[in-house]
């Protein structure tokens, strides 16, 4: 009898365990609204790592797989927990040279949960809750000399189907050049497939369950490449893809690899009830380390000119590059950006002549520099300047001795992981020598600006360099009206905007699909510390007088940015304040003529103002006197147009 009673005793406690719960740990922002879960769930009896992102009561992010796979172990399937560190909550004040809003904070909470793989080995998933969202990442303990591989991370973000995804594919064209210069896919069902099948570029948007969410990376230390996503998660989840094996540039693997300790990069979920929320975020500053500078105060931001855009012969030709200084002058804009070629300048004088020459006008002199990437071999040391960690430095401390102000470096080409480690070298070594870098042909940002912020501005975005052509050049309306609500989310945006003229090419016109109240309100929608004017110097002197002085007194960097209204790919209305003053610009995305509703901000309204707006025609513009502006403001535009204005 009693042997029959301890073998139900025995069965009941087995029944028991096999109903046991997955361990859960929760980690709740400050106010409430966003809940990071974190499961040790069972997956065909075996435990598996997941996670779930909840806004208020709303689930922005199904149960969504974790863990890597590092050398040949599994760090997430059949794992234990050890213990967590108590919940920390962080509130890091600190300043920014570029971006939306200087001031920022990094306010959130911050915990991290350990755990051992059945093998023994221990590592952590770091994570961290903001009201705008949540963000995870994965360390690894210990060190040495041993090198580590990555040969797969697990991480999967199952955004729930009922919504919309705008995203565009990771780029792979004949050149298979990872430049985010793709146009992005709007309104595509979420989950749906790249046609391409090499997958997903950051930042990926959604609207899904009623909130708006964005995903993205942040953190690029230089031990791990930067990464994308495919739908080769659970049911179609989008899965972390590390860059392509057969992308240019250097013919290494794509797996990360690195000693101990080892942190991966964040894995970035912003999320909220409205669109603002996302377009005003730092997230992606936020997570990255605090400055490594100690002075900041030579970092200025601020307008260039530029040649090369519409006639790139011009690099060459001193008198040409004399010309656009005293025309950066005229505008009071701080820099001129001399592009590739200028090595060969003739005509009378050298870059050398034109850097002393500016110096005289109170105009800082940028130049451009190809990255190297791929030419470590080459013996021409013209190819390697900045690949070449003595050859940098020598050419960086030539050109500062000489007064240039900032480079412009270009064509990394790669994902990969030793070209990662190039973004942060550059610029560290910039910083020492006090120059200022325009990232150009890059990677997408994550958010190097908050570490080295002599970092203006990123390329990474299909800009008018490349709408300026004559090819899809009817879509650039509604790419504009696209960008500030991905692209420009996650970091200042080398889009190099503002172009009245149709640009020649091959002897044929590009003709300009946008209105000119369209082009110029971009100074304003668009966002980069180093704003680069793309047009010749005689397009904006023959501008009409308010048009022109809006482009004289158009700040690069601002105190705070606000979404006054607007949708993806539709239109988007925009407001950015330096001071007390505030400038406002409205693009329209849509062939046709509309009237664009919005609200001002409180500062603004019951003031009197000129508003620029579309003329007659896309090539001219009109005035409308404001007197004692109305909360709601209503305003006519042309097909693909827009409006600006200056409030103070």
């Amino acid at each position: 009898m009693k042997c029959g009673l301890n073998f139900l005793l025995v069965s009941f406690l087995l029944v028991l365990a096999s109903c046991a719960k997955p361990e859960v740990w929760e980690l709740t922002s400050k106010d409430g609204n966003v809940r990071f879960v974190l499961e040790n769930t069972e997956v065909d009896g075996v435990s598996q790592l997941a996670y779930k992102v909840y806004f208020k009561d709303t689930v922005a992010i199904e149960q969504s797989r974790l863990g890597v796979v590092m050398d040949g172990i599994d760090y997430g399937k059949g794992v234990d927990f050890l213990t967590s560190t108590p919940v920390k909550d962080v509130m890091e004040p600190y300043q920014l040279k570029s971006g939306k809003r200087l001031n920022t904070v990094n306010d959130c909470r911050e915990q991290t949960f350990m755990f051992k793989t059945s093998e023994g080995n221990e590592f952590d998933i770091v994570v961290r809750v903001y009201a705008d969202g949540a963000a995870f990442r994965y360390g690894f303990p210990g060190e040495g000399e041993e090198r580590h591989t990555i040969q797969d991370e697990y991480s999967e973000f199952a955004v729930p189907v009922n919504g919309k995804a705008w995203i565009h594919p990771y780029d792979w064209n004949d050149r298979k050049k990872p430049s985010y210069e793709q146009y992005c896919e709007n309104e595509i069902p979420i989950r749906s497939g790249c046609r391409h099948g090499r997958g997903w570029a950051f930042p990926m948007l959604f609207q899904t369950n009623g909130l708006w969410m964005m995903i993205t990376e942040a953190y690029l230390d230089g031990s791990y490449p930067a990464t994308h996503v495919d739908n080769s998660g659970t049911a179609g989840a989008y899965k972390i893809r590390f860059p392509e094996l057969d992308e240019p540039i250097v013919p290494d693997k794509t797996e990360p690899v690195s000693t101990f300790p080892w942190y991966t990069p964040w894995r970035v979920v912003i999320v909220g009830n409205s669109l603002s929320t996302i377009f005003q975020t730092q997230m992606v500053a936020h997570l990255n380390p605090p400055s490594a500078l100690d002075d900041v105060s030579w970092i200025k931001p601020g307008r260039a000119c530029w040649s090369w855009w519409y006639n790139g012969g011009t690099v060459r030709d001193f008198k040409a590059q004399l010309k656009y200084v005293d025309f950066a002058a005229e505008m009071g804009w701080e820099y001129t950006l001399i592009d590739a070629g200028w090595q060969r300048m003739k005509n009378g004088g050298a870059m050398e002549d034109v850097v002393a020459y500016a110096k005289k006008k109170g105009v800082g002199v940028w130049l451009w520099y190809h990255s190297g990437a791929g030419y470590e071999n080459d013996s021409a040391p013209e190819r390697r300047l900045m690949s070449d960690s003595a050859l940098r430095r020598t050419e960086m401390e030539r050109i500062s001795k000489l007064g240039v102000k900032g480079i412009k470096v270009d064509f990394f080409d790669t994902d990969k992981q030793r070209i990662i480690q190039l973004y942060p070298a550059i610029l560290k070594d910039a910083a020492e020598y006090h120059l200022l870098v325009d990232l150009h042909g890059a990677t997408l940002p994550r958010g190097f600006e908050r570490t080295y912020p002599n970092l203006l501005t990123t390329e990474a975005i299909r800009g008018a360099e490349t709408l300026g052509r004559q090819e899809r050049c009817e879509r650039a309306a509604a790419h504009n009206a696209t960008v500030p609500f991905t692209r420009n989310v996650v970091g200042s945006m080398d889009y190099t905007p503002v172009t009245f003229s149709n640009k020649i090419r091959n002897g044929v016109p590009a003709i300009r699909k946008t209105t000119v109240a369209h082009q110029l309100a971009l100074s304003v929608v668009f966002e980069s510390g180093f704003q680069c004017f793309a047009d010749r110097a005689e397009a904006y002197q023959s501008l009409p007088e308010l048009p022109k002085q809006f482009l004289k007194e158009v700040p690069a960097a601002w105190e705070e940015s606000r979404l006054l209204a607007g949708y993806p790919g539709d239109y988007a209305v925009v407001a950015r304040r330096l001071g007390d003053v505030w400038y406002i610009g409205g693009i329209s995305g849509k062939n046709e003529e509309r009237e664009i509703t919005f609200r001002l901000p409180s500062a603004c309204q019951g003031k009197g103002f000129t508003l620029i707006i579309d003329g007659a025609d896309k090539d001219s513009f009109d005035y409308q006197t404001i007197e004692g502006a109305a909360q709601e403001m209503k305003v006519k535009v042309l097909p693909n147009g827009g409006f600006a204005c200056r409030i103070k």
